[in-house]
């Protein structure tokens, strides 16, 4: 089956953006309460009651009757709702068309490596001491000498605080071992600790699923990216109109093409910057695939959109905040065969 992508996309805190084939949607709000409006003119409202498995769900189609002059009237409460659709719809094409533009945070591998142990193994963890001398300061209150029971219960609590610090600091330990460990085995450019990183990086949680990494050497690794354009592109524009309404209209065929390309090119600079990132590495090729039937054989078969080599220098030249991500391809070695009105057709993997 076809790998598709999620058709919602977080846009700030609380706020996320949905695209669905019956047009796009924003909510908004946190658990318990959350408050939506839909393209349609649609709006839900939700309020739900914590640990108790109870909520209240408030639908409405927008038309609304105004009780007092005070109250904003249907047509501009409208109006605001209609902006504000369009407002985020262009956001969305944004954000998909300028991936390559998000913040990464690097590793510092060595860093890590020489990072200190937090505390000496033949020693008593700090969180361990902290709790140990919490218990020898112990002393019982009035009630605590009159009730044995609450004494005896204190210190109970007192000793099994003990054993849950030294876990905690055994974990911290462990934690830090792990990753010096791994550190080394990074900067050693040993293959299955590059496949560990990116197996457990944050930087890959949207592509997890959608992608495979070969490590070709120490300094070379490649990156096989799934990517379903014709479920991400929107197949009509979102417009205001002159009246204040939402007009959605088919998007021409060298609009939707080009919002494609520079969809794709973004994607596959945004996942080279993500290796780099996490990788001590100096060359990356990324190959942007797409599943199509194979007109031969009448099977589903993934096929290469764009193939690109990417070197960290020229990477770290470039500023991503201005560049074009379709013209940014040109400074990069790179297979890709683009018609403005077709738009990609396959192309063969590029090798070093």
């Amino acid at each position: 089956m076809a790998f598709r992508f999620r058709r919602s996309m977080k846009l700030g805190k609380g706020l996320r953006l949905n695209v669905s084939k019956r047009g796009v949607g924003m909510s908004l709000g946190t658990t318990g309460m959350r408050s939506s409006i839909h393209s349609t003119g649609s709006r839900t409202r939700t309020i739900g009651i914590p640990g108790t498995g109870l909520s209240y769900v408030k639908r409405s189609n927008g038309k609304k009757k105004n009780k007092s002059s005070g109250v904003t009237s249907p047509r501009n409460q409208k109006m605001a709702e209609n902006e504000f659709i369009v407002h985020e719809y262009n956001n969305y094409i944004h954000a998909i068309t300028n991936m390559h533009q998000g913040t990464i945070e690097p590793i510092n591998w060595r860093e890590i490596n020489n990072s200190p142990e937090p505390f000496s193994k033949d020693e008593i963890g700090p969180q361990q001491k902290d709790a140990a001398e919490k218990y020898n300061q112990y002393k019982p209150s009035f009630l605590e000498k009159v009730f044995k029971k609450l004494a005896t219960k204190k210190q109970r609590e007192l000793t099994q605080a003990i054993t849950s610090a030294k876990k905690a600091d055994e974990a911290k330990y462990r934690k830090w071992q792990q990753l010096t460990e791994l550190a080394s085995d990074v900067l050693d450019g040993d293959p299955e600790a590059y496949e560990q990183v990116i197996k457990n990086s944050h930087k890959f949680d949207d592509m997890r699923e959608r992608s495979a990494l070969h490590v070709v050497n120490p300094q070379i690794v490649e990156m096989d990216v799934q990517v379903e354009p014709k479920d991400i592109i929107p197949k009509k524009k979102v417009q205001l109109t002159k009246t204040g309404k939402v007009s959605k209209r088919k998007m021409g065929k060298s609009k939707y093409y080009g919002m494609t390309k520079d969809f794709i090119c973004s994607h596959a600079i945004w996942t080279a910057r993500c290796l780099f990132a996490s990788l001590p590495v100096k060359t990356c090729m990324i190959h942007m695939t797409e599943t199509a039937i194979n007109t031969k054989t009448g099977h589903y078969e993934q096929r290469v959109l764009l193939s690109v080599l990417f070197d960290r220098d020229t990477m770290n030249e470039l500023n991503v905040a201005l560049i074009d991500p379709s013209d940014a391809m040109d400074n990069f070695r790179h297979h890709m065969d683009f018609r403005v009105t077709k738009g990609f057709r396959a192309v063969k993997r590029i090798t070093v």
